[in-house]
């Protein structure tokens, strides 16, 4: 009888120094080398990133793919389809493995037959947080917090495929990831995974450090993606994601930044604009170790270019406001109507990319 339970899988794109830093870290896992396996897939990295993993030694098993640039959907699931054990390990190829990493999730998975677990992605100490990352990495903590505390249980939404695991013929079953998202796959995947009964667990000793650095503007565009692909699940996926949007924009945001999202949210270029001067802000507050300031700064950022995306891609002000209103009741009553008048096709597929 075979050894090997998990499988751990990353997709990679032009991060040869943080794959290498993850390959190593894994070789310090606290569980036997011959229970897991690693596949990587260079999506079509032009660095030296497939020089690197070939010249890598390792205590496990260490499989590699190589494929032309197709997005983290297509590249995971090349290496699920390369993939032999029964637990799948999702990790990014900018993290590194805590020892017990791999132990924990198996765990949760000898518990209970039809899990999705997710685990933290905390920051590393010795890495130099950007302003707009810092706050990311704030509102993470926050949702882990949150999640242990038992405030409430992990959903879809909070799959993050950074540090998460399923059982192999689960994600088979539910029909691999969809490759046309090149963000929001792993929540659109959890869905799918939800409809099957699997269940999900936030297990925190399963830990991964991170420690990102992003530009200001690749930042932005996440935020904008994030919000284009939400409109997706939500009117062509027939997934509930936009109410609580709209809830928490009513109901928990502060008074500022609503005033700000009926000023700017429609308005081509004030969003970008405006975004850009209290970026400004953002960065001398961080400077002057105003954290406070700095983490509303750039929490009102991020909201606000999503909401803009949201609002481009449903057809403009006037449904937007209108759908918000109505508190988003119907919204699938609404998707033929969009469809035909709004952006969603115009936009197409998003550029392609980095994981």
């Amino acid at each position: 009888m075979s050894e090997l339970a998990a499988s751990v899988i990353v997709p990679t794109f032009n991060r040869a120094l943080g794959l290498e830093k993850l390959l190593e870290s894994l070789n310090a896992q606290d569980i036997e080398p011959v229970r897991f396996e690693v596949v990587v897939v260079d999506d079509g990295s032009t660095d030296r990133t497939w020089e690197t993993l070939c010249g890598m030694e390792t205590s496990y098993r260490l499989k590699k793919v190589r494929q032309t640039n197709q997005g983290p959907a297509a590249a995971r699931n090349a290496a699920i389809s390369a993939a032999e054990g029964d637990i799948i390990i999702t990790l990014d190829d900018d993290v590194v493995a805590s020892p017990g990493l791999i132990r924990h999730h198996l765990e949760a998975h000898e518990v209970e037959p039809h899990l999705a677990v997710t685990g933290p992605m905390l920051p590393d100490s010795g890495a130099k947080l950007q302003a707009w990352i810092l706050w990311e990495t704030n509102a993470l903590l926050q949702q882990y917090a949150a999640m242990e505390s038992g405030k409430y249980e992990p959903t879809p939404r909070q799959f993050y495929t950074a540090n998460a695991s399923m059982r192999r013929l689960d994600v088979i079953e539910a029909g691999m990831f969809d490759t046309f998202f090149r963000r929001s796959e792993d929540v659109e995947l959890a869905y799918r995974l939800m409809d099957l009964g699997v269940k999900f667990r936030f297990v925190p000793d399963a830990i991964v450090l991170h420690g990102p650095h992003r530009s200001f503007r690749t930042w932005s565009d996440i935020a904008r993606k994030y919000g284009y692909y939400d409109v997706i699940l939500e009117y062509e996926r027939q997934r509930e994601v936009l109410p609580t949007v709209a809830y928490e924009l009513r109901y928990e945001r502060p008074k500022a930044l609503q005033l700000a999202a009926w000023l700017l949210i429609g308005r081509p270029g004030l969003a970008t604009a405006f975004s850009a001067a209290i970026g400004l802000v953002g960065r001398v507050s961080s400077a002057a170790g105003a954290t406070k300031m700095t983490s509303r700064v750039y929490g009102a950022i991020f909201n606000l270019l999503y909401l803009d995306e949201i609002c481009k891609t449903i057809g403009g002000r006037k449904r937007f406001w209108a759908v918000f209103r109505e508190g988003w009741t119907d919204t699938h009553a609404y998707w033929e109507e969009v469809a035909r008048t709004s952006s969603v096709d115009a936009l197409g597929q998003p550029e392609s990319g980095g994981i």
